[in-house]
Parts: structure tokens; C-alpha cells; sequence
């Protein structure tokens, strides 16, 4: 399994709106996507920044979904959003 986390610093005021977005129009995409496995949305109020975790069945399940849709989250991004892939690390 791959885990994808995507950050961004939002533009003031927006993050209300971009958290909505994810939610109703995003996401979605993000769960027809092959090898899809699941995510999770934070927000933090205080530095009005928002990360989304999602995680995919391997690389090439990532590489396709990166490439299956246009998610067009850009137009709330205050700067450059980062993105890191992970691998999951066992821990029990």
C-alpha cells in the first residue's frame, strides 16, 4: 500500500469552501478510481492549511489516479501545495 499526503496552505477565508469541495466533488473522483483504498481530510483553522491523506493499492494505482482526473484544487492553494508519497511501515 502507497499513502499519498498532499498539503497546502489555503487562501484566507476559503478553507471552509475547499474542505466542501473535497468532500462533494474530489473525493468522489478519488473513490472511482482503481486501487483507491481510502483517505482522510484535516484542516487546521489556525494556519488555514489542509492536508489530504489517500491511500492506494500500489504505485501504479497512484501513478493512474494522479492521472485519471483533474482535481483543480489549485485555485485554493496560497502557494505551492507539497505532496509525498509513503509506504506503510507495520507496526503490530
Amino acid at each position: 500500500m502507497i499513502a499519498r499526503m498532499w498539503e497546502a496552505r489555503i487562501h484566507r477565508g476559503q478553507l471552509d469552501e475547499f474542505c466542501v469541495w473535497v468532500r462533494d466533488a474530489a473525493w468522489p473522483q478519488y473513490r472511482a478510481a482503481p486501487g483507491f483504498c481510502g483517505g482522510e481530510l484535516y484542516r487546521s483553522d489556525e494556519q488555514s492549511r489542509a492536508v489530504v491523506v489517500s491511500r492506494w493499492t500500489d504505485a501504479d494505482a497512484l501513478a493512474d489516479g494522479n492521472n485519471w482526473f483533474d482535481l483543480g484544487a489549485e485555485r485554493f492553494c496560497a502557494g505551492d501545495a507539497k505532496a509525498w508519497e509513503f509506504t506503510v511501515v507495520p507496526v503490530e
